[in-house]
């Protein structure tokens, strides 16, 4: 699988870009527990280096590949050797930088692309080569190093898909062959060659348990309205509970969305934890409790989340955010002088022209001014409101500023609000890590990378099987808490009761001064 993402560069580009990858390279995420480490085409990349602005750059391509037999390949030659063939593909060098994920069930890797090439060239990658030719040269790498899929591992690869409580690529296979009147027919899935129409049947049965496909008669189903739509919801709530259950464990599936399309009334919160809402985006959420014990998964911009920290006590809600912008009544004008079409070129030309204007003066340029006229109307053209011209000018309707204020009262634009009310005296000046926590860390890595789990350093909330720990050189024991679902572990200091403990389901919370307590889970035992 490869998702992929296109990025303009606009204000602050550069440094949501730097905020990515530190991301990408934070602790825990490779195979042994430690951070991610930015690599590149061979052992002499640069990692700061890859982090300077480069002139010209106007966006970058963000990509997510996910050979589904990951745990059996070197993510970092799998990389290598993907964007050599994808440099050849396109007749040029690339600027990349790419990041092994072990962290999750599929491991990955992230593979950040330039906006211009190593001869300075802007680079351009055409939508259907990421949708189709990227996916297909990634899969005859992974063939030519692992070999062609055996049919047992393909029919349990299959067996996953007909239970998945997500979208999947039988669905697709599904769709293709809905009739006119909404129905599929068993004769016309069994006419397919191979075994996807078998397949294609089992998936219809587990779709009437999630009551999304009923069998009308024998040989006749009907997917229900908008099941596609309902099947891409439960793997969205499926991915939050995933996410949240390292951070509040068996409480994750009571935790509400928040979804900044459907406003809610105002409430006040405690910050639980935090974590990666969408890893190709690098879009966060934190977890928090309100009063009433109500629990909130809340999506947010990294630069929001990267300001708040477990403790703080927020305010959430929505305010409205106008469809009118500054540029808008400019771009307007500009266009209404020239038959309704902006040219970037003409107005900063205009611009650097007009009277009285003195070269280093503290107002934005005109280039600056023009760039962000036009990261406007990419944003209006997403919407309907524009349209770029071949020659990168810009058809602009006569009643653009009619349009957007009718805009304003027929579409209200909700923008989910998010404030700070309190931060914990304890956060102002957070302590230095002691040594004690290095010795829990360091001994948590080391287990988990023998083990073959992936170590937890804050395990606020954590659930898993207590099992006795090593000891550490400073003469402290500790347990281990190991979450076998979803491989994980987390190590702490050996409470009192551990014996009593010993093999029960436990979770563990942290006091405000930051002391690990642990309890009996009511998670039945295995």
């Amino acid at each position: 699988m490869i998702k992929s993402r296109y990025l303009t560069l606009g204000k602050g580009g550069l440094a949501g870009m730097k905020r990515h990858l530190a991301y990408l390279e934070r602790d825990g995420v490779e195979r042994d527990g430690s951070p991610g480490r930015l690599y590149g085409t061979d052992e002499g990349f640069d990692r700061d280096a890859f982090r300077v602005p480069l002139p010209g750059e106007q966006r970058q391509f963000r990509f997510i590949v996910s050979p589904e037999d990951g745990d059996e390949l070197d993510l970092k030659e799998f990389a290598r050797r993907l964007m050599n063939q994808v440099e050849n593909d396109l007749g040029r060098r690339l600027i990349w930088a790419a990041v092994n994920h072990h962290n999750t069930a599929n491991p990955h890797v992230h593979i950040d692309v330039r906006g211009v090439d190593l001869d300075g060239r802007e680079v351009r990658i055409d939508s259907d080569y990421i949708k189709q030719h990227m996916r297909w040269r990634a899969q005859e790498i992974v063939t030519r190093e692992l070999g062609p899929r055996t049919d047992l591992e393909y029919s349990r690869a299959r067996e996953e898909d007909i239970r998945a409580e997500r979208v999947t690529v039988l669905d697709r296979f599904l769709s293709e062959h809905i009739q006119p009147n909404g129905t599929v027919t068993l004769k016309r899935l069994l006419s397919r060659p191979g075994p996807e129409g078998r397949n294609c049947i089992a998936r219809l049965q587990h779709l009437k348990t999630l009551k999304l496909a009923i069998e009308e008669r024998p040989g006749v189903w009907r997917p229900a309205d908008g099941w596609k739509e309902s099947l891409a919801r439960l793997g969205q709530e499926n991915d939050r509970i995933e996410r949240l259950y390292p951070i509040v464990g068996e409480q994750a599936a009571d935790y509400q969305f928040v979804d900044p399309k459907l406003p809610l009334s105002t409430f006040e919160a405690t910050v639980i934890g935090k974590g990666l809402h969408d890893e190709l985006s690098g879009q966060m959420f934190v977890a928090a409790r309100a009063a009433d014990d109500r629990g909130y998964y809340i999506p947010l911009r990294p630069e929001v989340a990267e300001s708040l920290q477990r403790g703080d006590r927020i305010r959430v809600g929505f305010t409205t955010e106008k469809w009118m912008k500054p540029a808008d009544e400019i771009i307007a004008r500009v266009a209404r002088e020239n038959d309704g079409v902006y040219d970037p070129r003409q107005h900063q030309r205009d611009l650097e022209n007009l009277p009285g204007r003195r070269p280093g003066e503290a107002a934005p340029s005109p280039a600056d001014l023009v760039t962000g006229n036009v990261r406007r109307l990419e944003r209006l053209a997403a919407y309907g409101l524009a349209s770029r011209l071949p020659d990168d000018r810009w058809r602009v309707p006569a009643d653009l500023v009619a349009q957007l204020e009718s805009r304003e009262r027929t579409h209200p634009r909700q923008l989910l609000k998010i404030e700070r009310t309190l931060r914990p005296e304890r956060e102002r000046a957070a302590p230095a890590v002691s040594d004690l926590e290095k010795e829990r860390v360091a001994l948590g890595q080391a287990a988990g990378q023998r083990l073959g789990l992936s170590f937890v350093v804050d395990p606020h909330g954590f659930s898993g099987q207590l099992v006795p720990g090593p000891s550490g050189s400073s003469g402290t024991e500790y347990v281990q808490v190991i979450d076998y679902r979803h491989r994980q572990l987390a190590l702490v200091p050996k409470p009192k009761d551990a014996e009593l403990l010993r093999g029960k389901v436990v979770t563990l919370s942290r006091d405000p001064a930051g002391r690990f307590s642990v309890q009996r889970s009511q998670e039945i035992s295995r």
